[in-house]
């Protein structure tokens, strides 16, 4: 299943299935290091993203077991002049109900916040005048600018910073090999460098990121065995107590407890947290339950997460699984292909045009990039870089008349005259 994704250049990445304390199945596939062809191995390095968060919600913990900090504390209590700090609580921020605006849906930090070094204070400072989207305590929104207060927080309470409270709490405790907050010159010979796919589909390098300012919300790398002896130290009490673990895995609002999504699916009961940051994407997906869990790794921006992940849920249960569609692509004349060019439209939505370029049919919705609608059939297209299906509609006499995109769920555009 695995290896058909690879092929299909749909993933590249480790992953690791265990159960019952042991390891199941452990590969990589790909390269880690495109430009020096580099494999991946078992000690490949990748950037987990906002699989951060449950590390920095241990911390968060730890802190309280201490007496450092309590859950309750109001956030006005380690940065005074918040606006209305008195009452948004540590424990909305680690459940993501405080209302608190996320720095990354702000067009400011892809314009340019996110490629400038930045201090915990400075990054505050872009988001902290927003108001609150609703009242703390009573709606459900994740926002990374939670963690980054939450990565504020722990600093202040302890003195020490947030890469030190992760090496003493969890790296140090358990042993492990290569995780940690990382940083965007640190050297190592086993990190995987971050790819995404061109609007053509190729394979190429991500954009970059600097992880100074996303810290304890999506700054962190690790390799899968370390993630999968942090599953291990999570039955036991070698990070938290009992009292602590229990408060971390009790859901709230939306299934998110305090660093992790706890839900029931199939039957079972779930505990994970996924992740994305530019050029990767990343999932660890606990079974409390029946002793089992998935990692999965990818330093490849378009790799298909969701979809493998509950393909490897049903292989690790012995339950049906799908193998991933393989899309061939046949040749359309220009003729053909020219009936599709115009403008389609969607009432109170962008624009789609439709353009040919070079013998290949381009769309582009709104101010989006271009993407290229490579054909199976005569009315069946597909994007390669994102999976997704694009079929033209024709009336009785053969003239197109829409287009529906779909990807999840189908958005259907009508060809304006």
């Amino acid at each position: 299943m695995l290896s058909a994704y690879h092929k299909q250049g749909k993933f590249n990445g480790t992953v690791l299935l265990a159960k019952g304390g042991k390891v199941l199945f452990e590969k990589g596939y790909g390269v880690a290091d495109a430009g020096a062809k580099a494999p991946i191995t078992p000690a490949t390095e990748y950037r987990i993203g906002s699989m951060s968060k449950p590390f920095t919600a241990i911390v968060l913990l730890q802190l309280q077991e201490k007496g450092l900090l309590s859950l309750k504390d109001p956030l006005s209590k380690f940065i005074p002049d918040y606006p209305k700090g008195d009452s948004i609580l540590v424990e909305h921020l680690l459940n993501h109900t405080s209302g608190v605006k996320s720095i990354t849906s702000m067009k400011e930090y892809y314009a340019t916040w996110m490629k400038e070094p930045a201090t915990l204070v400075q990054t505050i400072s872009h988001f902290k005048s927003e108001p609150l989207s609703f009242s703390p305590g009573t709606k459900f929104e994740y926002s990374n600018s939670n963690y980054i207060l939450l990565s504020y927080i722990a600093e202040k309470a302890s003195g020490k910073t947030l890469a030190q409270l992760v090496q003493t709490g969890v790296v140090q405790k358990l042993g492990l090999k290569a995780t940690g907050l990382d940083q965007n010159n640190r050297a190592s010979k086993h990190k995987a460098l971050g790819y995404t796919a061109s609007p053509e589909g190729d394979f190429v390098p991500a954009r970059y990121t600097e992880l100074s300012v996303l810290s304890g919300a999506g700054g962190m790398y690790a390799t899968a065995r370390d993630l999968y002896a942090w599953d291990r130290a999570l039955y036991g009490t070698a990070l938290l107590s009992e009292a602590s673990k229990a408060q971390m895995f009790t859901p709230n609002k939306a299934n998110y407890a305090l660093g992790w999504e706890v839900r029931e699916r199939g039957g079972r009961k779930e505990i994970s947290h996924s992740g994305s940051i530019d050029g990767y994407v990343s999932n660890i997906i606990r079974f409390p339950e029946q002793d089992a869990c998935i990692i999965f790794l990818s330093n490849y921006f378009e790799s298909k997460g969701p979809q493998i992940c509950k393909a490897l849920t049903a292989l690790l249960f012995d339950e049906p699984y799908e193998l991933p569609k393989e899309r061939k692509v046949i040749a359309l004349s220009a003729d053909v292909l020219n009936q599709y060019v115009g403008q389609y439209g969607m009432e109170g939505g962008p624009v789609l045009a439709v353009t040919l370029e070079e013998g290949k049919l381009k769309g582009k919705l709104g101010n989006q990039p271009a993407f290229e609608m490579l054909p199976e059939g005569e009315t069946k297209f597909f994007v390669k870089q994102v999976d997704a299906d694009v079929e033209f509609a024709k009336d009785e006499s053969g003239k197109v008349t829409a287009i529906t995109l779909k990807q999840g769920k189908a958005i259907t555009f009508k060809r304006l005259p």
